[in-house]
């Protein structure tokens, strides 16, 4: 009978973590388009006094208005003209297109996409690395743990510029396998990271509190 009591409470307590996830996920998601859009600026910035690429620019500024008007079949469709085009923006053209995959609730495509940027060897490394952590975080609701805790490794060595994000989806994994043990470690460490972004630590704040009424 105490075993059917400790498997009702394990369930109870996986229910919760998915809860979390539920809650906490969307400002992942967010974070990280917000780094989508915070490099196309970079980019643009550093590149808009050239002609050619100037005029790639333009083109991936008025795919991307398609997107802020909600016509994603217009996007996409630009966007993958963009990536196909083999121009200065069409790393980023890959990205927004895997976003639109995903809002549509195509993830594996998103994570196809990802992961292609991801191994792609002429790609910037900063641009590989972000096409990790949005992969990681695409399959963190159904995709295989230890694949996506393999994904994440690389990200959270200091040297990493998305090491408090991938310790957040590295924490988030832990909850969703009940290893809560593991996951206070890791959310205390993002919690006393005076480098990491005050948003993320105070969201490791605020899960740490959680873990401690379970």
């Amino acid at each position: 009978m105490a075993d059917i009591f400790k498997e009702v409470d394990e369930d109870l307590k996986r229910d919760q973590a998915l809860e979390l996830w539920r809650k906490y996920g969307r400002y992942l998601i967010a974070f990280a388009l917000a780094v989508v859009l915070g490099t196309a600026g970079v980019v643009a910035w550093n590149n808009y006094r050239e002609s050619r690429r100037e005029a790639d620019g333009n083109t991936f500024a008025q795919a991307f208005q398609l997107v802020g008007r909600g016509d994603a079949a217009a996007a996409s469709a630009a966007m993958t003209d963009i990536a196909a085009s083999n121009g200065a923006y069409s790393i980023l053209a890959q990205l927004q297109l895997a976003a639109l995959k995903q809002n549509a609730g195509d993830k594996a495509g998103a994570i196809s996409i990802y992961d292609q940027i991801a191994g792609d060897t002429s790609a910037d490394q900063p641009f590989r690395d972000l096409a990790t952590l949005l992969s990681a975080l695409a399959g963190v609701d159904t995709g295989n743990a230890a694949a996506i805790d393999k994904k994440l490794q690389p990200l959270l060595s200091d040297t990493s510029a998305f090491r408090s994000s991938a310790m957040e989806i590295e924490g988030l994994l832990q909850l969703k396998a009940g290893n809560y043990a593991g996951a206070r470690k890791t959310y205390q460490q993002l919690a006393d990271d005076i480098t990491a972004p005050p948003g993320l630590r105070q969201r490791a704040t605020q899960i740490l509190a959680w873990i401690g009424e379970l």
